[in-house]
């Protein structure tokens, strides 16, 4: 998986929101560590001195789009144990809104681009 891919859907300015999500889980049926690559990305932002909270959520939001419930929620842990309070309050603020705003984005729904 290249790492310049993550960094596109994980772009808040880049694709729209629906259009990543689309385009993340078609890479996700061909491309099976795309979750593991995606959640990788998401620890390498809650170490880094002070993570984007935009690109932050958009990366959250890709991950929980092409992982399991649970791969997602262990990702959130792995992340928040790492000691870093402001980092681990901004995920679980956002992983807790992810799936809500993806449930708003799937198709069919109001907002789904």
């Amino acid at each position: 998986m290249d790492d310049n891919c993550i960094m596109k859907l994980c772009d808040p300015d880049g694709l729209p929101m629906g259009q990543a999500i689309r385009l993340a889980r078609a890479v996700s049926r061909v491309e099976p560590n795309l979750a593991p690559t995606v959640g990788a990305y998401v620890g390498y932002l809650a170490d880094s001195a002070a993570p984007e909270e935009r690109l932050m959520q958009r990366a959250l939001e890709v991950l929980c789009a092409v992982s399991d419930p649970r791969s997602f929620a262990a990702t959130c842990a792995r992340v928040t144990e790492r000691g870093k309070p402001v980092t681990n309050a901004m995920v679980r603020w956002l992983a807790a809104g992810a799936q809500r705003r993806l449930d708003r984005l799937r198709p069919g729904a109001a907002g789904w681009r």
